[in-house]
């Protein structure tokens, strides 16, 4: 009789503390592709970041799952930020085409998407808003040089900036309780790219210098 050998699962990872870390908060940032907020626990997390005693790599490291997730956040905010300044280099040659103008938020939308959805887990659980505030303005201001690249002027250049975050951030984390269809929220999008490239005609309408 010949005997099946047993398959063998291979064991987790020691390393050290910064690389522990880094694979802690990757793993999250992973995850958020494919796993409902409610699911991403600390076993998964420590599963897929490949580390032995998760729960106690995540105390020692950062406090709480909530806390991973507050870093979490920290790290999606300076992806994002340093992709739209990267942009701004990088349009400055092609203003006069804006469906390259337009397609350079894609790769941030989704990056922001998943911040979107750390932070309204935090605030849920009672974190203060402000300790992300500094992230949030310098993505404002990514984004609003990026608006005045096209010669929007300075104040509804922010405003359009604050209004696209703000319909991302709702799209993200509320669409699906108002009943919203995948087509509606790929309306929602397109509606908004119509209204970046509107920015100078409304703030004249509006009166604003």
């Amino acid at each position: 009789m010949t005997t099946v050998p047993k398959k063998t699962k291979s064991k987790p990872d020691r390393v050290g503390r910064d690389e522990a870390s880094e694979r802690l908060v990757q793993a999250v940032i992973s995850l958020l592709d494919t796993t409902p907020m409610n699911e991403l626990l600390v076993d998964l997390i420590t599963e897929k970041a490949g580390l032995a005693s998760g729960h106690v790599l995540v105390h020692r490291y950062f406090g709480s799952r909530l806390d991973l997730l507050s870093e979490v956040a920290h790290t999606l905010a300076g992806q994002m930020i340093d992709g739209l300044r990267a942009n701004v280099e990088t349009l400055k040659n092609d203003l006069a085409d804006p469906i390259v103008f337009l397609t350079a938020y894609g790769p941030s939308i989704g990056v922001f998407q998943k911040r979107a959805l750390v932070v309204s887990e935090l605030v849920l659980h009672g974190f203060s808003p402000e300790i992300h505030s500094a992230d949030m303005k310098e993505i404002l201001d990514a984004v609003q040089a990026m608006m005045e690249l096209r010669d929007v002027p300075p104040r509804a250049a922010r405003a359009t900036a604050l209004n696209v975050l703000t319909l991302i951030t709702m799209e993200t984390t509320h669409s699906g309780w108002m009943g919203a269809t995948q087509a509606d929220r790929d309306d929602l999008r397109s509606m908004t790219f119509i209204e970046i490239g509107l920015a100078s005609q409304v703030s004249e309408m509006l009166g604003w210098k």
